[in-house]
């Protein structure tokens, strides 16, 4: 809540201030920044006409869109698998092809299909009408004369800014599009985009395979020459180092393999025959005829002639038991048995020699073998060194032979590839022609407008907000200044609306009964209501900086309490810069200075006002008047005789901060007013000055504001009585 000023209780005590809560919440804002609404509005309006204008002049443009679906295929023939969604080289893949849709190389073919180089559709496709064509007085930007060459690399150009390719999620869908004024060309130019990226992508498969093709069967020719030259060089090592195998083992240990074989028979046998022999030779030892000989009973001769012996024994036995000894016959059988035992003892002689002959020959033949044997093992020893290197040719015969034959089957599988090539892409729909344009977009261009238009009046209130500084208000001098506030003096056009020739300091008179009038019958209130104890009789009127009116409020201040009926006198003790007399327009011959040093008397100095009856006593520009002449008694006897002669003497002194003038001649009077011109002076000026004036002891009596527009102040003076002026205004004439 508000609370009333308090008086004046005659000590240096200021009268508490005016306490009202700040400003706070949308209201309290909108109340804090609604003098700037003409600011807003103007701001605001100029920033709606430029986007309307923009997009109403702007010319129409149609978006073209057409769909592409990259359908990578697998490496394996016959496949008919497409990677899945989630497979990283599936999305590497669709990023390539969104690049290759950029390629300048597509773009030309688009060119070239839609003879966009020639001179009527290269100037549709890059000329399309603008905001300066559409201007009057403006015009186009005007054509470049070019070759076909320079017209065909500048619609290339055109096309690769224009055309707007992006992927549909992670899906394997590529949107194409184009925006154009002509809306069939921006159709056709998506679709031969679509089409030739189509085409382009199979002929690019079928060259690779082609390609692939031509290079596999070139390293395949080669890799049949690698086979050969192994091959031989295998060959000829074989055959130079007697490697030559037959089922999977050399010559030479075959033939090692069967000597080997061939020694162990032969020594078999060589040691049956010695076995045989020796059997022989000891049953013959033992006193054996050879009869029970193994061989002898084995040998058909032997075995004939023990049939004819034992045919003669019987002979001779028969014989012998019928005749005698001497019988012939006897004699004969007995002769031929002798024979037949002499036959059969040579045959187990030549038995037994034929035994002795096996053995020897069996001996032999084992050394024979055992030889060839070992000269075989001497060649495989040799081989096997051999070997070692004849791996190596080995090896190297089956890798040309492995990679001829992976060759091989590559170039049959790129063969295969090259007759059923497909492309990667295919076209999902092409782009019909446009109906409803895309651009300019008027409810959402007008939104972005009404969006600026507000940010930017709000950001100039809150430029202007910033920049202004100056005391506005009655919440300004008491929260801000901690000061009472007195008054607010308006403007006059402010204040009267048919001034009629009136300035300033007439107005006073002229129109009494105005708005303009009553501020200065506030200020006077104020003033002389300051204090309840004594009488206010001497009025410093000051200010912190030159030109805020104060030399206006104090001939207003001196005039209104003039025609109440008191008697006034206005002093000008502004040692530097005197203007009372000019505001007046009197020429004095007498100022305050004659005074002061005795030249003149008081009432020879004094001029009076026949507009208000109030006395004025100037101060002279000519002269040499120092601000130590405040500091004597001459001074001091003036003012106490002014007192005694007036009801109320006004004093115009000088501003506070330039010069110490001011500061004294307010320390001598009965009451302070300082003027603070609105929203100009700066808060730190009033502060300063107020803080060296209570240095001095000056009694403050509180802050009026000079140059105050009403009816600005109306619009956004919360926290200062004029704001209801809109409730009171008929209380004035105007």
């Amino acid at each position: 809540m508000a609370t009333a000023l308090q008086r004046y209780d005659g000590t240096n005590a200021l009268p508490q201030r005016y306490d009202r809560a700040a400003p706070s919440g949308v209201i309290d804002l909108a109340r804090t920044y609604r003098r700037h609404i003409p600011l807003f509005l103007g701001v605001a309006g100029a920033i709606m006409i430029v986007v309307a204008a923009y997009t109403f002049l702007q010319t129409p443009r149609y978006t073209a869109t057409a769909t592409l679906v990259i359908a990578p295929r697998p490496a394996e023939i016959g496949s008919d698998r497409t990677s899945p969604l989630s497979d990283p080289a599936a999305d590497s893949s669709v990023d390539t092809q969104v690049e290759l849709l950029k390629s300048r190389g597509l773009a030309g073919a688009v060119v070239d299909q839609l003879d966009l180089a020639s001179p009527a559709r290269f100037a549709t496709l890059t000329h399309e009408p603008g905001l300066r064509d559409r201007i009057p007085g403006l015009g186009g930007w005007g054509d470049k004369d070019s070759d076909a060459q320079g017209r065909r690399e500048m619609a290339i150009d055109r096309l690769q800014q224009g055309l707007d390719i992006h992927r549909t999620a992670q899906t394997f869908a590529i949107t194409l599009s184009f925006a154009h004024s002509d809306r069939r060309l921006a159709a056709a130019i998506v679709n031969a985009f679509a089409n030739q990226f189509v085409a382009q992508s199979t002929v690019v498969k079928r060259e690779g395979a082609v390609s692939a093709d031509t290079l596999l069967r070139g390293q395949l020719a080669q890799a049949r020459a690698e086979v050969e030259a192994a091959d031989t060089a295998l060959g000829q090592y074989k055959v130079a180092h007697n490697l030559m195998s037959v089922q999977g083992s050399t010559i030479a240990e075959q033939q090692l393999s069967s000597l080997d074989e061939q020694v162990a028979t032969a020594r078999a046998g060589e040691a049956e025959a010695s076995a045989r022999l020796e059997t022989a030779r000891r049953q013959l030892a033992a006193g054996s005829t050879g009869d029970d000989l193994g061989e002898a009973l084995g040998s058909p001769v032997i075995q004939q002639l023990r049939s004819q012996r034992a045919a003669v024994s019987g002979q001779v036995a028969d014989l012998s038991g019928r005749y005698g000894e001497r019988y012939p016959q006897l004699s004969a059988a007995r002769r031929q048995l002798r024979d037949i035992d002499t036959q059969i003892q040579g045959e187990i002689n030549r038995t037994i020699n034929n035994l002795e002959a096996q053995r020897q020959v069996a001996s032999r033949r084992v050394a024979s073998l055992a030889g060839s044997a070992g000269a075989a093992r001497s060649a495989v020893a040799g081989n096997s060194i051999a070997s070692v290197k004849l791996g190596g040719l080995q090896l190297r015969a089956d890798t040309a032979r492995a990679n001829y034959a992976q060759l091989l089957a590559r170039v049959n599988e790129i063969g295969a590839q090259a007759a059923t090539t497909q492309a990667d892409s295919r076209v999902a729909s092409l782009a019909p022609v446009p109906v409803k344009p895309s651009s300019p977009n008027i409810p959402i261009n007008l939104l972005v407008g009404a969006l600026l238009a507000l940010s930017g009046g709000l950001g100039a209130i809150f430029l202007r907000q910033s920049m202004d500084q100056g005391i506005r208000t009655l919440e300004d001098v008491e929260g801000r200044l901690h000061l009472p506030y007195l008054a607010g003096l308006p403007t006059l056009g402010s204040s009267v609306r048919h001034a009629q020739g009136s300035d300033p300091v007439t107005a006073v008179v002229d129109h009494r009964e105005s708005a303009y009038a009553e501020g200065f019958r506030n200020l006077a209130s104020a003033v002389l209501d300051a204090a309840d104890t004594g009488i206010v009789q001497s009025i410093a009127m000051t200010s912190a900086l030159p030109n805020e009116g104060k030399t206006t409020a104090a001939i207003g201040l001196a005039r209104i309490l003039a025609m109440s009926g008191k008697k006034v006198v206005l002093v000008d003790v502004d040692m530097r810069r005197p203007s009372v007399a000019d505001a007046l327009g009197i020429r004095p011959a007498v100022g305050l200075q004659h005074v002061l040093d005795g030249d003149a008397t008081i009432s020879e100095a004094l001029v009076h006002d026949g507009e208000s009856g109030a006395a004025i006593l100037p101060m002279l520009r000519m002269g040499k008047v120092s601000s130590a002449a405040l500091n004597t008694p001459a001074f001091v006897s003036l003012l106490a005789e002014l007192k005694a002669r007036f009801d109320v003497v006004i004093l115009d002194a000088s501003p506070v901060l330039p010069v110490v003038d001011g500061r004294i001649v307010a320390k001598k009077a009965d009451a302070t007013v300082l003027l603070v011109r609105w929203r100009k002076t700066p808060d730190s000026a009033v502060e300063m000055a107020a803080h060296l004036l209570r240095s001095l002891g000056v009694t403050m009596t509180g802050v009026a504001l000079t140059r105050v527009d009403l009816q600005e102040l109306a619009r956004s003076g919360y926290g200062d009585p004029a704001q209801f002026m809109g409730s009171y205004s008929s209380y004035y004439a105007s």
